[in-house]
């Protein structure tokens, strides 16, 4: 970020309270910045969230209990917050209403899993999996097309994982935000196989698809902790390297995230095991799956620090945030229809004939 003038003296950060007649009280964050020749100047500091995120519902990978969860984000002054679990949506209810309770806005999505060819493709090991892909519901239309799509991904495209494939995420794309999730995304693949010209195909499907509301998606996970997975910070930093030149050309925004699988830092030992049990890995075995041990809740002065150099990825957070709308997903219970054959004045009636008709076929009369 630059600024209009030089000999900056100190930088504060900090937060203050606001009221006015036309607006409620407010938590407002700014940053100070003192100039010894031109004064004070106060700039506001966009509001963060998190919108990779995994919470126990991603089965023996994700180890955060959704109310912690939530409560953890609101203790840390967010306003919004995602839930993007691994092919699925089981927590969806649950996290909307632990976040609604808490006066942050839900954001909800999943991470998907997208076929490399086509859902009826089954044949080769390629099929069995498929680069990952982060989507997000913007309003209500958004949320039933995802509801649709990971049906469709469980009914239709199971082969070892719930996959969709393009054409499908054509047919459901309105009211969808997607991001290129995180290095077993497609984009990121072909960065790391050393093809940009690949790189950019992949981009230039998704951006067909999903036109502006699609982000290209930065993380880094600097360890030194020999326990922990230290090969995927430099994969990552190639990553955004190439990021920022193909946001550059194709005029696509960045946001950064940090893929949460646990809430606290101290969690990182009790998601490894857990990550041995889904692996069926003793602790020692050294050729084991191993996280980096940074995949946990971070603040969003931490995440601006790890980003310092690219604060856009971090402003541009609040902008998709702001895109998303708030909608309720409570109604009645939604019944099946039957159609009473003729003969039959209700359902209850026909309920009997049937229990009688089944009994004297099972039993005789």
């Amino acid at each position: 970020m630059a600024f209009p003038f030089s000999g900056i003296t100190f930088l504060l950060d900090g937060i203050i309270h606001a009221e006015s007649h036309t607006y409620p009280p407010a938590l407002l964050k700014f940053r100070i910045f003192v100039n010894e020749q031109k004064g004070i100047f106060y700039f506001p500091m966009t509001a963060f969230a998190h919108l990779h995120v995994h919470t126990q519902y991603s089965i023996l990978d994700g180890a955060a209990n959704i109310n912690a969860l939530v409560d953890r984000a609101k203790a840390l002054g967010m306003e919004a917050l995602a839930i993007t679990d691994h092919g699925n949506m089981f927590g969806v209810k649950e996290f909307h209403n632990a976040a609604t309770k808490k006066g942050i806005k839900p954001v909800i999505g999943c991470e998907i899993y997208v076929a490399k060819r086509s859902v009826e493709d089954v044949s080769d090991r390629e099929d069995r999996s498929g680069d990952h892909l982060i989507i997000l519901a913007k309003n209500l239309t958004g949320y039933k097309n995802l509801i649709k799509l990971i049906s469709t991904a469980w009914i239709k495209g199971f082969y070892y994982k719930p996959r969709v494939d393009k054409n499908l995420l054509r047919q459901y794309r309105e009211g969808i935000i997607a991001s290129s999730a995180c290095l077993a995304g497609e984009i990121q693949d072909e960065i790391l196989h050393g093809s940009m010209s690949g790189a950019e195909a992949a981009l230039k499907s998704y951006l067909d698809i999903f036109g502006d509301d699609f982000y290209l998606e930065i993380q880094r996970h600097e360890t030194n902790d020999p326990s922990a997975d230290r090969s995927a910070f430099p994969q990552q930093q190639k990553v955004i390297e190439a990021f920022r030149k193909l946001a550059e050309k194709f005029k696509v925004k960045i946001i950064a995230t940090n893929d949460i699988h646990f809430i606290n830092a101290e969690d990182a030992e009790a998601h490894d095991r857990l990550i041995c049990i889904n692996t069926a890995k003793d602790i020692d075995d050294p050729g084991r799956l191993r996280y980096s041990k940074q995949e946990y809740m971070k603040s969003e002065e931490e995440m601006r620090s790890i980003f310092s150099d690219i604060p856009e990825a971090i402003d541009n957070v609040a902008g998709l945030v702001a895109k998303v709308e708030k909608y309720k997903l409570d109604h009645d219970p939604v019944m099946p229809e039957f159609d009473l054959p003729e003969g039959f004045s209700d359902n209850d009636e026909y309920l009997r004939y049937l229990t009688y008709k089944g009994a004297e076929e099972r039993w005789g009369t």
